[in-house]
């Protein structure tokens, strides 16, 4: 039976976008037409972002899960997971930084702490830091997550999709926070947000199914819209990024070796040059008992020479002989 009404329902639809071409699926319009909305034939999947080639030193950031403030019906599907998961694989493609994996940051935090909300508390903000050698911790939390549908009835639905009405317009929102992993402190916030509208057939996405991976999720205007907000997402922390200096640790000397936790996989090459600089004791404030930073010291420069793929060694081109493990080389 199921397999019947799929087949006369993808009949019907043939028909109608023979018939109508534009308006017969037409899930965001408006593309050259002054707004930020686009049209999409049938035929057509949404183009997704492309970056630019970067060939500079990669910086470390954690991505959590985010928290998810909508309610009712759609307050109930994993949003949160999905839209960090979809944020952490568009922030891998820029080619500008290393996203910690999802389970290292559960080994640091806790299952419960992660699973519950995602908050990262300025307590626990510095262990991850220190663990995972993250610059920047990443906290989303979706807002606005919805789709209505106007005209022409519910619809019906298939396969977790559904097909009818005459427009639909869908709008996403996510909070998105940038911590700084030594101190906990929020450094910037930005409001992510898009729109999209489709006319026609709509087609939108049955409640009890959702799949933010699904080519079907992406062609749907709140499928869309997601799209857009994480790409808004992105564009806001490579802006933030760029104002925060890459960072890099001493793990050991020996003799006049200088052995750096960077390698490879973080685009670093021989020659690249780094101001070294010796960390004091942690300044904790009396009050909150939370780190403050900690005063450092120009020390020299230091040229990384020999490069493997977790690992770099340098030497001391410039300045005083006194590194140690945990002191701190600068990109500036």
């Amino acid at each position: 039976m199921m397999k019947k009404a799929f087949t006369y329902l993808l009949g019907v639809l043939l028909v109608l976008t023979s018939a109508f071409p534009v308006l017969a699926f037409d899930p965001f319009p408006g593309e050259g037409r002054g707004n930020d909305e686009r049209a999409v034939t049938k035929d057509e999947a949404p183009a997704e972002a492309v970056y630019p080639p970067y060939t500079g030193p990669k910086k470390r950031i954690a991505v959590t899960r985010f928290d998810n403030k909508v309610q009712g019906t759609w307050g109930s599907w994993n949003i949160g997971e999905g839209m960090a998961e979809q944020l952490t694989t568009a922030l891998i493609k820029t080619g500008r930084f290393v996203v910690v994996e999802r389970q290292a940051l559960q080994d640091v935090l806790g299952e419960q702490e992660l699973g519950q909300s995602g908050v990262i508390r300025k307590e626990t903000a510095a262990k991850v830091g220190q663990v995972l050698g993250a610059q920047i911790i990443v906290r989303g939390v979706v807002s606005e997550f919805s789709q209505e549908e106007s005209g022409g009835g519910a619809g019906i639905g298939i396969a977790g999709f559904r097909i009818g009405g005459r427009s639909s317009n869908a709008h996403v929102a996510v909070d998105i926070r940038l911590i700084d992993s030594t101190t906990g402190q929020v450094l910037t916030s930005h409001n992510a947000s898009a729109k999209a509208e489709s006319s026609g057939i709509a087609v939108g996405v049955s409640r009890g199914n959702l799949d933010f991976g699904a080519d079907s999720f992406k062609k749907t205007p709140i499928g869309q819209a997601t799209r857009k907000a994480i790409e808004d997402a992105v564009k806001f922390i490579v802006d933030s990024m760029e104002k925060v200096p890459f960072s890099a640790k001493v793990v050991k000397i020996e003799g006049k070796k200088i052995y750096i936790n960077i390698g490879k996989d973080m685009n670093i090459n021989p020659g690249l040059k780094l101001y070294a600089y010796s960390v004091g004791e942690s300044l904790v404030d009396p009050d909150t008992g939370l780190s403050l930073g900690a005063e450092e010291k120009l020390l020299g420069t230091v040229e990384v020479r020999n490069v493997e793929k977790k690992y770099s060694i340098g030497y001391l081109v410039s300045g005083h002989s006194t590194l140690k493990r945990g002191d701190l080389l600068k990109l500036e």
